[in-house]
């Protein structure tokens, strides 16, 4: 039994210790709306999201860039849930931009993530990412690790 325990907790200590060492990156995400300010072309996939311990970046287009520390986050969420929270979000911060509605309209079957954080400043702010059908699932349970935050309506 013992045995079990530490090879059980050396498999954990590796595989925190590679996500240190490396990060994770994926670049097949499309921003679909939140509260950052990011002018993205909607037909393109063209957000890359880096996941790290100690943050979680974004940049967007390759022109705007979003850095959250992960104990900034407040909920993660994944499908309509996450459409959901975020469009929430958006028509309840006090600057409305029609960039920010961008997407949240628009409903289908594709694989939302949605990612809610606290900003400097205390206020609620959230992305909406569309991923890729090969990538959701391992963005999702990086962000699950990274942050410690359970996923809402998780696939």
């Amino acid at each position: 039994m013992r045995r079990a325990i530490s090879i059980v907790v050396a498999a954990a200590v590796l595989g925190a210790s590679q996500l240190a060492a490396s990060g994770n990156s994926w670049n097949k995400l499309r921003y679909s709306g939140g509260t950052v300010q990011a002018k993205v072309n909607p037909y393109d996939w063209n957000t890359v999201l880096t996941v790290t311990p100690d943050a979680i970046v974004l940049v967007f287009g390759g022109r705007s860039t979003l850095r959250v520390a992960p104990a900034q986050v407040t909920a993660l969420s994944y499908g309509k849930e996450a459409h959901r929270r975020v469009a929430d979000m958006v028509v309840l911060s006090l600057i409305v931009s029609p960039l920010a509605l961008f997407g949240l309209l628009h409903e289908s079957k594709v694989h939302f993530i949605a990612i809610e954080y606290k900003m400097d400043d205390g206020k609620a702010g959230g992305v909406l990412l569309e991923a890729d059908k090969g990538n959701y699932r391992a963005i999702l349970d990086t962000l699950k690790t990274v942050t410690g935050k359970p996923v809402r309506d998780k696939p």
